[in-house]
């Protein structure tokens, strides 16, 4: 992420750029910032998106062959495409990318010994993003609801992280319903947290194995049943 935001800062990009991992909230962000940064926001003329497999190849590199209309930069972005997984032919032409062509890759998983990833790790840039640690997830939660002008205890935000798990893009809509929901006050509480945000299937889980390993057979029959519905 560093050396993007480097590339961004000094406006100077490389001809293919690879985003993988589990983290999609973090890869649509800087494959977002990526785009505006080289061709605005708004441009089709310039920027071309392909997704899933079964992309044809010479119909990527005939797009790529092809100058700006009045700009600088023309951006590909491949998703999802399994070139980093299986063979393409593809890898051969990361040599011969025009100087004005820039790709931007975005899969979840990729094979380090696939001639694609060595490709793009030769001309270009690589970052995995699988998520924040939990200290830099806290700061990222706060900082976010700061923008709102709104606070959190740390004992209240370990409560929101442990309820709602560490998915980022899950993590921002149930911000966004904390905010709504708290209107005017300023501080967030574990009972507006109960209030509004959805406990992740996998916490429940852990709940309803918990409330059996203690015979709370109530508890656990009523979290057997939310999680079937």
């Amino acid at each position: 992420m560093k050396f993007i935001k480097e590339d961004i800062k000094l406006n100077q990009f490389k001809p293919a750029y690879l985003i993988y991992g589990s983290e999609v909230y973090l890869k649509n962000l800087y494959k977002n910032k990526l785009k505006v940064a080289m061709v605005g926001e708004g441009d089709s003329m310039n920027y071309s998106h392909f997704d899933g497999k079964g992309i044809d190849v010479q119909e990527v590199i005939g797009i790529a062959n092809t100058l700006p209309f009045f700009a600088d930069h023309r951006v590909i972005v491949i998703e999802n495409s399994g070139f980093f997984k299986n063979a393409s032919d593809l890898a051969d032409y990361m040599k011969n990318i025009p100087e004005s062509t820039h790709f931007i890759f975005v899969e979840e998983e990729v094979d380090k010994r696939n001639r694609m990833f060595k490709a793009v790790k030769e001309v270009g840039r690589i970052s995995e993003m699988n998520g924040m640690d939990e200290a830099n997830l806290k700061l990222w939660v706060a900082s976010l609801l700061s923008k709102d002008n709104k606070k959190i205890t740390e004992k209240t935000l370990m409560y929101f992280l442990n309820k709602t798990g560490s998915d980022m893009e899950n993590l921002q809509t149930e911000i966004e319903k904390l905010v709504c929901y708290a209107m005017d006050r300023d501080v967030i509480t574990e009972i507006d947290i109960d209030a509004v945000c959805t406990t992740q299937l996998e916490n429940k889980i852990f709940q309803m194995i918990d409330a059996i390993a203690s015979k709370r057979q109530e508890q656990a029959l009523a979290l057997y049943y939310d999680i079937l519905a």
